[in-house]
């Protein structure tokens, strides 16, 4: 299969004004050479590599399309193979044309992800940079991006070397004193503990930098809640600077939740406009109350909206005391209109300094977002790491071996019995670069992948 010569259409479906096919592996160049026709006839091998050139991809006598072909001769391009990439005319037809030529002429379609994998494979990057890639392609804002394209530059491959450095170290120098017990001085006993908090250190600065990027790449999720009519769906409106949710006197207008995605500063905030609270007047209202309630539990944020026009309701009291479980804004929205609220009697059910607002008229909007990114974000904004589901989760159990291992020396164990302890730190750290994966593993991670990636 890694023999094989790939194929796939790198760019998305639909109309647009090109498309490019990524030919990869040992046939690339010899299938190039069979279906493009130059406009100014030279020898390929005359033809650099990382050059372009125009001309016509033909089949035969058969005209196929007009195209630009880039040729890129390994080592020196992503796969570590020879590649050409094909620009085409977009479109359902041409570039879907040009593919089935390619195939016709001995390549196969590439599986999901199978260009990126074979760069890890070839040694081009380590398995940190690979899934890198699939976040750049998924980053939701110029922040995302950054951080995903300082792990596409390696920036976290140093760190993760540090750590293994240290734990060869270590185990080197508690082998030294099993073995030759007699030439063991005391102060060894000293320094492998200093070395142990050493890597623990490095671990836990690793999962502080990477705890605020998480917020950048993966976002967050606030609902809004609050009884009818107390202005919802207006608010959604007013943060998304669109009229997406239907607005209405009518109590009860939304049903159901509405999702939509605001970038808050960097930060992909899900905002849920969530069924306004009261005696349910049918089944689907009665099911959309429901659903409100569980959002309120699995959003990060709970962003409580009051109506100032009004008095408090025993239901904004039990809102309010629900919202306080987890982090939450008070709104007081309608502040356009005369208070009848009493803010004394609000003081006192919440802690939460309210936020006055206008949703129909936007005052009090910025104090919102602003509000909102202090909430989400504790001190500056410095996130410079981002670490997936996968990759916490091993620093996770290193940073527990690491603390277990530290635990056992300070308590007299000898440092023979922590050699169990580095070994799976050393087992977690080849699993973050890729070093030491199973087949299964690598098809799980890079079926996630587009083809053409």
């Amino acid at each position: 299969m890694e023999n094989d010569t790939i194929v796939a259409i790198s760019t998305p479906a639909g109309l647009s004004g090109i498309a490019l096919i990524r030919l990869s592996g040992p046939a690339a160049i010899s299938i190039i050479q069979r279906l493009f026709r130059p406009a100014r006839k030279k020898s390929f091998s005359d033809w650099p590599t990382h050059t372009v050139r125009y001309g016509f991809i033909v089949d035969g006598q058969r005209l196929i399309d007009e195209v630009l072909v880039t040729l890129m001769r390994k080592p020196r391009s992503y796969t570590r193979e020879d590649m050409a990439e094909i620009g085409c005319h977009g479109g359902f037809t041409a570039a879907r044309a040009v593919l089935r030529a390619c195939l016709k002429h001995g390549a196969r379609l590439a599986a999901p992800g199978e260009f990126t994998r074979r760069a890890y494979l070839h040694g081009r990057i380590d398995l940190t940079q690979a899934e890198s890639v699939l976040e750049v392609v998924e980053s939701r804002t110029e922040e995302a991006l950054s951080l995903s394209l300082s792990k596409l530059k390696g920036e976290l491959s140093p760190v993760f070397a540090e750590i293994k450095d240290k734990t060869l170290e270590l185990l080197s120098r508690i082998e030294a004193a099993v073995n030759f017990p007699e030439d063991y001085p005391e102060e060894e006993t000293t320094a492998i503990s200093q070395g142990m908090r050493s890597l623990l250190g490095v671990c836990l600065r690793l999962k502080e930098r990477a705890g605020q990027g998480k917020l950048f790449v993966e976002g967050v999720k606030a609902a809004i809640v609050g009884r009818t009519n107390v202005g919802k769906s207006s608010l959604l409106n007013a943060l998304l600077r669109e009229e997406r949710a239907l607005v209405t006197e009518i109590p009860g207008t939304t049903r159901d939740a509405l999702h939509e995605v605001i970038n808050l500063r960097g930060i992909p905030l899900t905002i849920i406009d969530t069924a306004g609270f009261r005696k349910a007047q049918g089944v689907i209202e009665r099911m959309g109350v429901a659903r409100a309630k569980e959002w309120m539990d699995r959003a990060e944020v709970n962003i409580l909206v009051l109506d100032i026009s009004r008095p408090l309701t025993f239901s904004d009291r039990e809102l309010l005391n629900h919202v306080r479980k987890k982090k939450h804004l008070v709104v007081l929205n309608k502040c356009d209109l005369p208070r009848r609220l009493n803010l004394k009697i609000l003081e006192k059910l919440s802690p939460c300094p309210p936020i006055h607002l206008s949703a129909r008229k936007g005052t009090g909007l910025k104090q919102l977002e602003d509000r909102l990114y202090q909430l989400l974000v504790a001190g500056p904004a410095t996130a410079s790491l981002y670490l997936n589901l996968r990759q916490e989760q091993l620093l996770n159990h290193i940073i527990t071996q690491a603390r277990e291992a530290l635990t056992s020396l300070e308590n007299g164990i000898s440092a023979e019995f922590i050699v169990d302890n580095l070994k799976l730190i050393l087992k977690d750290v080849d699993g973050l670069t890729g070093q030491q994966l199973d087949q299964e593993l690598l098809d799980r991670i890079f079926s996630r992948f587009c083809i053409g990636k």
